[in-house]
């Protein structure tokens, strides 16, 4: 629970908000961007990062210079898609893109180059395509004639004809649900009348298939088309345009949280925490660290040697301080390979975020003495968690434990827990028919039920059951019609089971069994001993009452 209650002030709330706006503005434009990555480790050595910058920045002049973005993408971006796609990356809008690249794409120019930038895949230059406003959700009908995927022209031409004639029934007045159920090959929706779920731009259709959903209005039916997987005709049966922000600023909240772009927030009071505190970096000691690493460090399974590893002060806040033994243990749970780049790097980025977290686990450390109403908060969690644990112990598992208590308190207010007058019948189940027949007479003369019971349970015990049941007015419409008669009624004779009644007649009111008042009884039982556990509390702890500031305060 303190966890929760302390995030809010570990997070700078008007950077949050400006995230929130930001994605916000960014989900309502989609971006089409092309790009080309120089592949460079996050924590490559100086000299490498040079020469990525160096290489990527040559590419951009060779196309400010009039080669297409395209050609030299293809030839010589390190992206393996780039091959076949050219570096073009289709639309996308907000989260569907690591956070720095995604903001170069959206501050971009449309038409426009950028300059070279990082992500931790490498360098990048992007070019803006396209933009165009959020085309939201929309849901379709579809029917697809399906062709294989090397069809050759036969196949091809005979599925549009079959893809025609459904399009003129349907235009003829025919039923597009009924169409759908009985000639769509799309399985995951013909017998749903060919109800598809709503989607989005981004979702994993043919471009043509969305493009042509997004055109047509609600209500339309669209003319026979072809993608990959066949031909197609869709009816658009409702569009959803981007919400408003106030819908959406809970779940963007928690994109955001889950996203890079939180660390943000987190960083600047990071930062803030560091300048409103004696905070204090120690470089020598991270060089010795350093100069402690193996070879094993790059491959992310290095162990630390504390025979040579020292307790010198590696960071500290005010009097808060942390060794190298800390971060060497740090370290040894954050470590992942790393080969070919430079360990003072990873090392210098390791101690980075160190500190941030540092930081940020001495504010939360000295919330309460920090903050009044955080102190108050804790204060009546602490109160209430406590609370709930003793009434837990003192009444409500104590009324579900304390069986002895229990049955003591439903024998001395059983007179509370009455049944109203009930019918009272006996259910005869028999093992065949013919045994039901001879039953039901013994029954009709007069003949008890031990008397029966004795007779066909003699030679196989089990032939003939008895089964007592009583039953309220109203409970049962088909016992109420019984409510007025005695005697005996025929049940049909259902899946090899043999029935009769015997209906005994009405019987009065009579205090229920603590087994069929349970419920009633564990809640009445609660409230007892919370009542009992109040008295004994105010013996203890007697309380005293101003009256007169008590009448001030309603005057």
């Amino acid at each position: 629970y303190r966890k929760q209650l302390a995030n809010p002030y570990l997070t700078d709330k008007k950077v949050t908000e400006g995230l929130i706006k930001e994605a916000y503005e960014r989900t309502k434009l989609e971006i089409n961007a092309s790009h080309i990555l120089i592949n460079c480790a996050e924590n490559a050595s100086p000299k490498d990062t040079l020469a990525a910058y160096n290489k990527i920045l040559e590419l951009r002049k060779r196309i400010t210079k009039g080669e297409t973005f395209e050609d030299v993408a293809k030839n010589h971006s390190e992206d393996p898609s780039a091959s076949r796609n050219n570096g073009n990356l289709g639309w996308f809008s907000a989260f569907y893109m690591i956070y720095p690249f995604e903001t170069q794409s959206y501050t971009t120019p449309k038409g426009q180059v950028s300059m070279p930038f990082r992500t931790k895949f490498g360098y990048h230059i992007v070019k803006v395509i396209e933009r165009r406003p959020a085309r939201g959700e929309v849901k379709v009908a579809h029917i697809m004639i399906q062709t294989q995927q090397n069809a050759d022209e036969t196949e091809i031409k005979i599925a549009q004809a079959k893809t025609d004639s459904i399009y003129k029934l349907i235009i003829g007045g025919e039923s597009f649900e009924k169409m759908a159920k009985d000639h769509s090959s799309d399985m995951s929706s013909n017998q749903n009348g060919g109800v598809m779920n709503f989607f989005n731009s981004f979702s994993n259709f043919p471009e043509n298939f969305k493009d042509i959903a997004f055109n047509t209005e609600k209500g339309e039916v669209t003319k026979p088309f072809r993608t990959d997987y066949g031909w197609h005709i869709l009816k658009v049966l409702e569009k959803k345009p981007v919400p408003e922000l106030a819908e959406m600023e809970e779940s963007l909240k928690n994109k955001i949280s889950r996203d890079s772009r939180s660390e943000s927030s987190r960083l600047v009071v990071a930062q803030r925490i560091k300048k409103e505190n004696k905070y204090l970096e120690y470089p020598l000691v991270v060089k010795e660290f350093t100069s402690l690493l193996d070879s094993n460090f790059n491959n992310g399974n290095w162990e630390p040697n504390y025979d040579k590893i020292s307790d010198k002060v590696i960071v500290s806040i005010n009097d808060k301080k942390w060794t190298m033994r800390d971060f060497a243990n740090y370290v040894r749970t954050v470590q992942e390979p790393h080969k070919g780049e430079s360990v003072d790097m990873i090392v210098l980025s390791i101690y980075k975020k160190y500190t941030d977290e540092k930081a940020l686990e001495y504010e939360e450390v000295i919330l309460e003495t920090k903050y009044e109403d955080f102190k108050n908060l804790m204060q009546e969690y602490n109160d209430g968690i406590m609370l709930f644990d003793l009434t837990d112990k003192k009444v409500w598992t104590r009324a579900v434990t304390d069986t002895a208590g229990l049955e003591a308190f439903h024998q001395l207010n059983n007179t509370k827990y009455m049944w109203k007058e009930r019918l009272m019948i006996h259910t005869v189940s028999c093992l065949d028919e013919k045994t039901k027949i001879a039953a039901m007479k013994m029954a009709k003369s007069g003949k008890s039920k031990e008397d029966i019971g004795a007779k066909f349970n003699k030679k196989l015990k089990g032939t003939v059951v008895f089964e007592m049941s009583k039953h309220e007015k109203g409970s049962n419409n088909k016992m109420d019609l019984l409510w007025s008669s005695k005697g005996v009624s025929d049940l049909p004779n259902e899946n090899n089971t043999y029935k009769f009644i015997i209906v005994d007649g009405v019987v009065g009111p009579e205090p229920k069994t603590l087994k069929e008042a349970k419920g009633m009884v564990t809640s009445d039982y609660q409230n007892h001993l919370e009542k009992e556990w109040l008295k004994e509390m105010r013996s203890k702890y007697p309380v005293s009452l101003n009256q007169k500031a008590i009448d001030n305060l309603f005057k």
